[in-house]
Formats: C-alpha cells, structure tokens, sequence
C-alpha cells in the first residue's frame, strides 16, 4: 500500500521580519518558511501564498513559535498605517491575531483563537 502524502506541507522553519524593509509583511507575526530559493530570498507562507522575502529583513528559526511577540510601533508609524494600534501590542504565536494587553503580564491567552502562551518580554522588538 501507498502512503498517503501529508495534506500541507510541514514548515521548513518559521521567519518574522525585523522593523524596516521593502516587504509587506506584519511585524511580530511568524510566517512558514516554503522554501529558501537562494542565498538571499527566503519564501513564506502568508496566508497560503508564497511570499520572497529578502534574508536580510528576517529572524529565522527552525522550530515553531512558542510565546506572544511584541511589538512597539513608533507615532510616525502608526500615522502611515492609517490605522489606530496602540504603541505596543502583542501577536498571538498560533493565529497571528494582534492584541492589546495590560501592563507586564507574563501570560496572555488570545481573544480570537484562545491560544494561551507566555509573552516574550526578552525580545520586544
């Protein structure tokens, strides 16, 4: 018998971009790396369309997010966006959904997927 061949293809690691570059991408969220096409370019999975992405502009790491990342936007920022986002807010780990939360907390569980998890204070970025 023939094994049957998984329905999605498992991630070759997972990358976020860091604060500036010429990508389209949210800052804070984990994306599914597809594929690293060349020394330079790495492709996403953004909302199951394959994304290239300059290296230069990503953290990669080979294992799944565990923890909320956070993210400080700048005024002049969030004045580009067109958008109200408070200065700081976190991204949910499993469904990448921005969120508000108070003060320091430790844990924060997500208002939309209900993923709880810890915040990773140590890599505000």
């Amino acid at each position: 018998s023939r094994e049957l061949a998984p329905t999605r293809l498992q991630a070759r690691g997972w990358a976020r971009v860091g604060k500036r570059g010429a990508h389209l991408l949210r800052r804070g969220a984990w994306y599914p790396v597809v594929r690293v096409s060349s020394s330079q370019i790495v492709v996403l999975d953004v909302n199951r369309r394959n994304v290239p992405v300059d290296r230069r502009f990503l953290e990669i790491r080979y294992h799944p997010p565990e923890r909320w990342s956070l993210v400080r936007c700048e005024p002049r920022e969030l004045q580009r966006l067109g958008r109200n986002f408070p200065l700081t807010y976190a991204v949910c780990p499993s469904c990448r959904h921005r969120q508000v939360f108070d003060g320091d907390v430790k844990d924060l569980t997500c208002d939309r997927c209900h993923h709880p998890a810890p915040m990773a204070w140590d890599e505000l970025s």
